[in-house]
């Protein structure tokens, strides 16, 4: 085979002239192969026209189950066993004119709260290696410590419910503010202690591993955590609107602090069932403070 032949260059000192020279058309540049074959020696014997086509596989599950998002707590069930829903309700004197506690009275409350607040913190503690024997063996008892101090935080407000659990049963969008039109207010401030219950419920609930009980242990305990932050989702939403004794409303400035703990208990609680493996319950995930961060514009 013969060398082809050495392009012809122009002599030195000769000016080109660039008008002559002819540029390459579409279909030369589209002719070009500027791969070398010892770079690419497969490329030779492979088609020139690239392969579209994908290998069919199937899918996998990408996709929660329909299931998972329908309600799994009986709302209408007990919150500890031994109560009796059926005789759940207001107490004996429902229409009693009631004020605010006396300013001793109300320096008892807070005493009496701190105490027990202070009881649940010292045995959270206990339960961590300190002293077993004396904490709590378990999420769930915890749980039922702290409902107690809600329920009474809310009859001091409230004066008609003794358990919380009976709010559950309310639509709090429903509940007339005129009823509270000529009754006293029994405010002074409870929604401080409120709050700070609501915020104290994930830092105790992530140092518990949901993830060692079976589903039958999980799902005592499970049902406990959703109905208090419901419990407290309907008292937020009360105090909110003003449907309680005096038709006092929440401040502005506890209105902020209310719904950035909502936020929060809403991712915190997600990415902690998530970490321990509880799956099913998107739908009251969903429901958390709900009516609460619905009056907050969130």
């Amino acid at each position: 085979m013969s060398e082809p032949e050495t392009p012809v260059h122009a002599p030195p000192n000769e000016q080109l002239d660039l008008s002559k020279i002819k540029e390459l058309d579409e279909n030369d540049m589209m002719d070009l192969d500027l791969v070398s074959e010892s770079e690419n020696p497969e490329s030779r014997n492979s088609s020139s026209k690239p392969d579209f086509k994908r290998k069919f596989t199937e899918d996998e599950t990408v996709y929660d189950d329909v299931d998972d998002f329908k309600p799994r707590i009986n709302i209408g069930s007990p919150f500890n066993s031994s109560t009796d829903m059926e005789q759940l309700g207001p107490s004996q004197h429902p229409g009693r004119p009631r004020g605010r506690l006396s300013l001793s009275q109300q320096s008892k409350f807070i005493s009496y709260l701190d105490e027990q607040l202070m009881n649940i913190q010292r045995r959270f503690v206990q339960s961590r290696g300190l002293n077993t024997e004396n904490g709590y063996s378990g999420l769930a008892p915890l749980l039922q410590d702290l409902k107690s101090v809600i329920d009474f935080i809310w009859y001091s407000i409230d004066g008609t419910t003794p358990n919380t659990e009976k709010l559950l049963t309310q639509d709090v969008s429903e509940i007339p503010i005129e009823q509270f039109d000529s009754s006293k207010s029994t405010y002074f401030g409870q929604t401080a202690y409120l709050m700070r219950v609501a915020d104290d419920i994930m830092d105790y609930t992530e140092k518990f591993d949901l993830d060692q009980l079976d589903l039958g242990g999980q799902g005592g305990v499970i049902p406990k955590l959703f109905k208090l932050l419901f419990i407290l989702d309907h008292i937020f939403a009360r105090l909110l609107d003003g449907t309680i004794p005096g038709r006092t409303k929440m401040n502005l400035t506890d209105a902020v602090r209310m719904r950035a703990i909502a936020e929060r208990t809403r991712t915190r609680l997600t990415r902690y069932l998530g970490q321990k493996q509880v799956h099913g319950y998107h739908y009251e995930v969903s429901k958390i403070y709900e009516e609460s961060l619905e009056r907050c514009g969130g």
